[in-house]
């Protein structure tokens, strides 16, 4: 792999460890800034670059530990700016990281590289610089360039707790990394310790199985001194993880269970690749009323492909459906439903199929809110997804509904890619169509995902028993039963719909998403019961916090 020469990090690193740096600079009034504009990786990647950390300063204990210090993390960029313009780089930097969204972007580790120094070699992890990155830094370059000045002094770093020198060459580097370390040139990466050049050999010839991660967010760092990321001054992550959420026993549970089992020092650690938490979709993430979106998806292909059946306009539930007969729609149960999802959901090859459905949620919009069904996410929900993921869970959507239905914009929606998405399915069929491969959907049911499929869909797709479930309807009882039953902390989670102001209120006697014998149910087993009304401050995120309880 390229790795691009980052020799004075390297012996910075090593330098630090032996407490030889040289050549302190005349210091002046600090009116620059060096800084680090970078991503702070989530749990999964810091649990990897401790372990690596662990094992070479075990064969180099002169080397550094990834501490407050020297927290893991991948830099963006380092640049020298105006000290009084740092309010105004903030604001910049915020702006980007809002229109780019990095903490939904899936990272991926392809092995260890090192810098040798010596006898000694500083080793990191190394990113794959995927387009979304490269675009990220170059538009974070452009955003602060109005702030940037070409050089500084050492004043602009953080001063040395005991006064001593500087190492030599960092001011030069820094103010040459937008030129020589950033675009083709960028090799993103997680510094992960010093190991003695034997043992980096080592390290770097052993099997690597690339993994995924994310990052928790974006931050901009003072940097001490040997260019490292000491102190910092800003950062996307809100102070409070869970803001949509009023404080009080629901948050509080929440917050608390993660902690206990993200702590490594905890008796209820629950390691990395164990951190699995579902979530039903509809009702669940986004708002299901009057009907599913889906339902209203099926609506709207069996009037498109009416006039290719005239038969349909005598027979049930077509007849209603074509009518706007709602209650017969739903009058025609579980078996008419499923009909008119065979009909409009099949006949297609999955690409045609995904095609549409992008479409379809593209331009249809919710008939009382007159949105559309991407904007009827729960904003709360949508902060503790973004939270889990940050404490190294994996999250899942595992819902009765369509699986193809929700994969085409799950990712972009709810920043879960499509392998994270177990839902029903219909059979499909492997053909060749004018020499081209595809998979045909066929009219009939393979997988049907609620109930108690839940578990059984959990266990094919995921293979792991979930520490966390979160529901809202007794389509998602048996989900709670099952991640709830396992050995070890679990955690259980119903949204009550209890606001008809900002959404709707309906619990037992609700129809498809009725909530009864959960109700009954959560207080025994332990499962907390959120309350929209209550619980809320902000239910979507176009609506006015005011109204906010």
């Amino acid at each position: 792999m390229k790795v691009t020469s980052r020799t004075f990090l390297a012996t910075a690193c090593l330098l630090a460890a032996f407490g030889q740096a040289s050549g302190q600079e005349s210091r002046i009034a600090p009116d620059v800034t060096a800084i680090d504009v970078l991503l702070a990786p989530d749990d999964v990647m810091i649990a990897r670059a401790k372990a690596a950390n662990a094992r070479l300063s075990a064969d180099y204990p002169k080397g550094f530990a990834l501490d407050a210090d020297h927290a893991p993390h991948i830099t963006v960029i380092q640049r020298f700016v105006r000290a009084n313009d740092l309010d105004k780089v903030y604001a910049a930097i915020a702006k980007v990281s809002k229109d780019e969204n990095p903490t939904l972007w899936e990272l991926k580790a392809t092995g260890y590289y090192d810098i040798p120094v010596g006898k000694t070699g500083v080793a990191g992890i190394v990113l794959e610089p995927t387009k979304d990155l490269l675009r990220f830094q170059q538009k974070v370059i452009d955003a602060v360039a109005p702030f940037t000045v070409e050089k500084g002094t050492v004043a602009a770093f953080v001063p040395k707790p005991d006064g001593g020198a500087f190492a030599p060459g960092l001011v030069e580097y820094v103010a040459g990394f937008v030129p020589k370390s950033t675009g083709k040139n960028y090799n993103p990466h997680v510094t992960v310790g010093v190991g003695t050049r034997r043992f980096v050999d080592n390290l770097k010839a052993e099997p690597f199985k690339s993994f995924t991660f994310k990052a928790r967010a974006v931050a901009v760092y003072q940097l001490g001194d040997f260019g490292t990321a000491q102190k910092l001054l800003w950062t996307s992550a809100p102070t409070d993880p869970l803001p949509s959420w009023n404080d009080g026993p629901k948050k509080k549970a929440v917050l608390e269970f993660v902690a206990k089992v993200t702590n490594d020092g905890s008796p209820d650690f629950v390691p990395v690749a164990e951190r699995i938490a579902t979530f039903d979709n509809d009702g669940t993430l986004w708002c299901e009323y009057p009907i599913p979106a889906q339902l209203a998806f099926a609506f709207d292909r069996v009037k498109v492909l009416a006039p290719k059946h005239p038969e349909w306009k005598e027979k049930q539930p077509f007849k209603a459906v074509l009518e706007g007969d709602l209650k017969t729609v739903l009058a025609s149960g579980e078996r008419g439903l499923l009909e008119l999802m065979m009909a409009s959901h099949a006949g297609m090859t999955t690409d045609e199929f995904e095609t549409i459905v992008k479409d379809w949620i593209a331009a249809a919009k919710h008939p009382r809110f007159k949105k559309p069904y991407t904007e009827l996410v729960y904003q709360p929900m949508l902060e503790l997804l973004a939270y889990l993921r940050a404490n190294g869970f994996k999250t899942y959507v595992v819902s009765g509904g369509g699986i193809e239905f929700m994969r085409p914009w799950a990712e972009k929606v709810y920043g879960i890619p499509p392998e994270q998405v177990v839902g029903s399915s219909i059979r499909t069929k492997y053909e060749v169509r004018d020499g081209r491969p595809v998979l045909v959907r066929l009219p009939e049911l393979d997988f049907n995902d609620d109930k108690t499929g839940k578990p059984v869909g959990i266990h094919k797709f995921i293979g792991r028993r979930p520490v966390m479930a979160f529901g809202n309807s007794d389509g998602d009882f048996e989900m709670l039963e099952w991640t709830t039953g396992g050995k070890g902390p679990r955690f259980g989670l119903i949204v009550h719909h209890t606001d008809a102001e900002r959404e709707y209120a309906y619990d037992r006697k609700a129809g498809l998403a009725r909530l009864d014998r959960g109700l009954d149910e959560a207080p025994k087993r332990g499962w907390i019961v959120v309350s929209m009304k209550e619980d809320w401050k902000q239910m979507f995120a176009f609506e006015d916090r005011a109204l906010g309880r």
